[in-house]
């Protein structure tokens, strides 16, 4: 028979020293917590990421550039330039490091972030040498390829990523040293909704006024201007798990600009949106910065359409630096010195189609048989041949053998390349399709090869004339409906001269339409782009 315990749960030796334990711990993790929060944890940082940056430097850089990038120290200036920067790059940051920037709201100075090499992933320099300034009032688009080192940058000035090298200043604070005084000044919107589920569209506000210090007497009348401004009264009782994606961009747009901050960043603020709300989207950016005059944004777009409407400034990021920076028109300008022009064949007719189907079913039946070694492996396409003239067109398909015949026959081999050898580039979204149903199905309709071949025989004929009437004409792409050719512009070939040149030889190409206009933000673009 057991004896009962006379001890109590809370005497020494059974919970009373673990409960003591646990309350000098609270008391000293809470003091340790402070320590690191306010005072060590920055210089802690600082120091480590110092050391690890001059072994990193002196050990892998210099084995991994092919160019002259700058050695910067923490907060120096760079000693070297990348011999392949733009001019207008080159005097932004000529502008920035002789402090005529000191001026701007946000002002970035050689800002750097190298991401190290890991067991399964090499080093990765996501943002090279940055320096460009933003002042009052504007609106600069920071686009780019994705990967191209947007958000980082952004993650950066917001305080979420630490530079690995350079600074930049908010209202003259520098983000590496007082990154919580910097935010003070930024609304940020980022590229994905940090939105909690279950509140509302009005609980969301409130919580971020709060957060911001919006004075509790004039909360309810901001939280209502926010949902007037941005069309949200419908939803503001609604749990934000139930909103539609353009909605909860709206909401997240209507965050960022809780207290009227001076510095608003959005990321792709647009995402998702029907083209209605783009554009009212675009009303709301646009009163924020260049009519109200006192605000600053950055925007990152991948629709260049928005980018030409809003934005006074535009800079666009490749592989991690700034390739370019300007006003939009200054790009189109110095980058787009042609002219695009666009033209649309006229149909291939009926008649025609049905001629031409007509000849190859002839030509195919009484191809001699004697002429076999001539073709070599196309023995089977030549025995297949003789059952032709026993099946009406509509009957009638063409294996890959076969076409190689007709278009030997026809003296134009080259024409069908891209079609048997599964690389339909030239040829556009048509071309493609056939090389896809000749892989899948073994043979195309006759007809529809026929279709092909006159419409792409118009495609050569004005692509000859194209390239012969305009010295320095490139190609530019086809779609399979229209051809796009880059133009050059300037006194040798006016727009007048042009437009008479076409007209005089339309009908003769069989051009039905066609449109001539300055180089494009997203062919400026894409040719950054495509030049990675």
């Amino acid at each position: 028979m057991r004896m009962a315990s006379k001890d109590q749960i809370l005497d020494w030796n059974v919970a009373g020293a673990s409960l003591c334990y646990l309350a000098v711990e609270i008391v000293v993790y809470f003091v340790l917590t402070l320590s690191l929060e306010f005072t060590l944890h920055h210089k802690i940082k600082l120091t480590i990421s110092r050391v690890w940056w001059n072994l990193f430097r002196h050990v892998k850089y210099d084995m991994s550039q092919s160019y002259s990038e700058p050695l910067l120290g923490s907060f120096g200036e760079s000693s070297m330039f990348m011999t392949d920067e733009d001019a207008d790059v080159t005097a932004e940051r000529q502008r920035i490091l002789n402090g005529l920037g000191d001026n701007a709201i946000i002002c970035l100075q050689n800002l750097r972030k190298v991401y190290p090499a890991g067991k399964n992933h090499a080093m990765k320099i996501a943002v090279h040498s940055l320096t460009f300034a933003v002042q009052e009032g504007e609106c600069f688009g920071f686009l780019g390829t994705n990967g191209a080192g947007k958000t980082t940058t952004l993650s950066m000035l917001t305080g979420e990523e630490r530079p690995t090298d350079g600074t930049a200043f908010v209202f003259g604070t520098e983000v590496r040293s007082d990154p919580k005084s910097a935010r003070r000044h930024i609304g940020y919107c980022p590229q994905f909704d940090a939105l909690f589920e279950f509140l509302t569209a009005r609980e969301h506000l409130q919580l971020y006024a709060k957060i911001k210090s919006v004075p509790e007497n004039l909360i309810n009348n901001v939280v209502n201007e926010k949902l007037e401004e941005f069309d949200l009264w419908n939803h503001a009782e609604k749990p934000s798990y139930t909103l539609s994606g353009g909605n909860k961009r709206k909401l997240s747009v209507a965050i960022a600009m809780i207290g009227d901050p001076p510095i608003v960043i959005l990321d792709e603020p647009s995402t998702g949106m029907d083209p209605i709300a783009k554009r009212f989207m675009w009303d709301v950016i646009s009163s924020l910065s260049t009519r109200r005059g006192k605000t600053a944004v950055i925007l990152t777009t991948h629709s260049m359409n928005e980018a030409q409407a809003l934005c006074t400034r535009i800079g666009i990021m490749v592989d991690g630096k700034l390739r370019c920076i300007g006003s939009p028109q200054h790009l189109k300008s110095r980058y787009g010195n042609h002219l695009e022009l666009e033209l649309k064949p006229t149909e291939v007719s009926t008649l025609n189609v049905d001629d031409l189907c007509k000849s190859i079913q002839e030509l195919l039946h009484d191809f001699p048989k004697d002429a076999r070694s001539i073709i070599g492996d196309l023995e089977t396409c030549i025995l297949g041949s003789s059952l032709i003239a026993s099946k009406s067109i509509a009957e009638i398909s063409l294996t890959a053998g076969m076409i190689i015949l007709i278009a030997r026959l026809f003296g134009n081999e080259d024409s069908i390349k891209t079609i048997v050898s599964s690389n339909p580039v030239s040829d556009g979204v048509f071309g493609e399709q056939l090389s896809e149903q000749l892989l899948r199905d073994g043979s195309i309709p006759l007809r529809i090869f026929c279709e092909w071949w006159l419409a792409k025989q118009k495609f050569t004929q004005i692509d000859a004339f194209i390239l012969a009437s305009f010295p320095g004409a490139k190609f530019h792409g086809c779609n399979g409906l229209s051809a796009i050719y880059q133009l050059p512009y300037g006194e040798a070939s006016s727009l007048a001269d042009i437009f008479g040149h076409l007209e005089n030889n339309r009908m003769k190409l069989g051009i039905e339409d066609y449109r001539i206009s300055q180089a494009t933000l997203e062919t400026i673009f894409n040719d950054f782009a495509s030049a990675m």
